[in-house]
């Protein structure tokens, strides 16, 4: 079982943002998952908590964004009850068999996102 954490300041996601709209988005997150949070009410702990929630997916994954794992190599995404759960876009950075579990929150201040897998 391994653990990754992330922590996200939300006027930092806010500032890049305003700054490059879209194409910061873009960068890192789906075309599904802009969607996603641009449907939040608040859009930017949304974006901030993807984020994390990337972040903290490769530092349980032990690779960091490297060996073939990229920001769009998988989505965070909500299912039926809004909880968040992980899905690899049709590569190979997330292990056949590994359970990914993830959890995200955010106050005024900042976003913060959990990842457990099991498997490894």
């Amino acid at each position: 079982m391994e653990i990754g954490v992330d922590i996200v300041d939300l006027d930092r996601i806010g500032n890049l943002y305003g700054r490059y709209g879209m194409k910061f988005l873009q960068r890192f997150l789906s075309g599904e998952e802009i969607i996603l949070c641009l449907q939040k009410p608040q859009v930017i702990a949304s974006i901030a908590g993807r984020f994390a929630a990337k972040e903290a997916v490769v530092k349980a994954l032990g690779t960091g964004f490297a060996k073939g794992v990229h920001w769009k190599s998988f989505e965070i995404l909500n299912d039926e009850q809004g909880r968040p759960y992980v899905q690899s876009c049709g590569t190979q950075c997330i292990p056949l068999g590994c359970s990914i579990k993830i959890s995200i929150a955010h106050d005024r201040h900042a976003a913060v996102a959990m990842a457990l897998i099991d498997g490894l």
